[in-house]
């Protein structure tokens, strides 16, 4: 029988000691895992697909198994007719059972012209950043202006929607984490979507390349399709990134990501095409001084001749308002 008492608070002080280990611990790790990096990125810029495919197995199944040739099934439904843009519903699956839905934007004089990937960030839809909605709110018009450009464009749903507005409540997080026991992720499902659907289109005789754009959780997967898939000509990727040892969300980090691709290493793997980096001064959700510390080391690793563009704007987390970096990202498609 065990007769000794004590109060709570007593071994508190033995939970404080053992938490703020994980923390040592980490910071310990982390600065291994640095070198280990630096070694491994060495001939980045030299052998980028070894870095590609090393890329793709830390993401993860799917993209280990992708197969350029398989072109999806694709529905089509036709919504609306707009002076000279057909706007539709297109439902491709991707993999069995998973069909990945959008918006598509297309021009209907029938000329060749550039297919821009137009990516919604968290909480949002394809129908909330291209007005169907009305209010496209942070996004300020970011699909319609896209759009201005002589360009098609199609929007993807991704697994960001806002439950409570939009309904299907899903865990995100939990899907990751389910899909990380099965050796992939999230983003290896979406990113693999996005690459079928690229797939889709390659074979439409309406789209002569492709071009990318995305805010937040949007920016971050265009800076992971583009390092990913080279079909992807011009990228431009607003208000994501950062450090990931600063914001590590759970779906942002894989085994070993740290001793291997970090936002300046995945933004190497984009070279030589052009990239446009987006990043606002008063953003309350990524602090601006670690996106910059992060920039200046993407500099670092560069060779003399390429290194993306970078541009801090007036504002808070949204897309840019003026054209600045959207009119160079469109104009490197023509």
């Amino acid at each position: 029988m065990i007769d000794y008492r004590e109060q709570p608070d007593k071994a508190a002080p033995f939970r404080e000691e053992y938490l703020s280990g994980f923390d040592k611990i980490i910071a310990a790790r982390r600065i291994q895992m640095q070198k280990i990096r630096a070694e491994k990125r060495k001939d980045i810029f030299l052998d980028a697909e070894k870095h590609r495919k090393d890329f793709r197995n830390m993401l993860g199944w799917p993209l280990t198994e992708y197969d350029p040739s398989v072109i999806p099934p694709v529905v089509i439904e036709c919504l609306a007719v707009k002076d000279e843009v057909e706007i539709s519903r297109c439902s491709f699956e991707v993999l069995e059972g998973l069909k990945l839905t959008g918006l598509l934007f297309k021009k209907r004089d029938g000329k060749k012209r550039p297919m821009v990937i137009v990516q919604h960030g968290g909480a949002g839809t394809p129908e909330l950043i291209s007005r169907v909605y009305g209010d496209t709110y942070n996004y300020n018009d970011m699909l319609v202006r896209v759009l201005a450009y002589d360009v098609h464009a199609f929007a993807p749903q991704l697994l960001l929607w806002d439950s409570d507005k939009f309904g299907a409540p899903h865990d995100r997080r939990d899907i990751d984490a389910r899909l990380k026991s099965v050796g992939s992720s999230v983003t290896a499902v979406e990113v693999y979507g996005i690459r079928k659907i690229l797939d889709y289109f390659q074979s439409c005789d309406y789209v002569s390349k492709f071009g990318m754009v995305g805010l937040s959780y949007g920016g971050f997967y265009t800076l992971f399709t583009a390092a990913i898939d080279t079909r992807i000509r011009s990228a431009l990727s607003a208000c994501f990134f950062n450090d990931r040892e600063t914001y590590a969300w759970p779906d942002w980090v894989w085994q070993d990501s740290c001793g291997r691709f970090l936002d300046a290493e995945v933004a190497a793997l984009v070279y030589p095409r052009p990239l446009f980096i987006e990043v606002a001064q008063s953003d309350p959700t990524f602090v601006i001084e670690s996106a910059k510390r992060e920039y200046e080391r993407l500099k670092s690793l560069c060779p003399a001749d390429w290194c993306p563009a970078f541009h801090v704007f007036e504002g808070a987390h949204e897309f840019n308002k003026e054209d600045t970096f959207l009119e160079k990202a469109m104009a490197a498609l023509q």
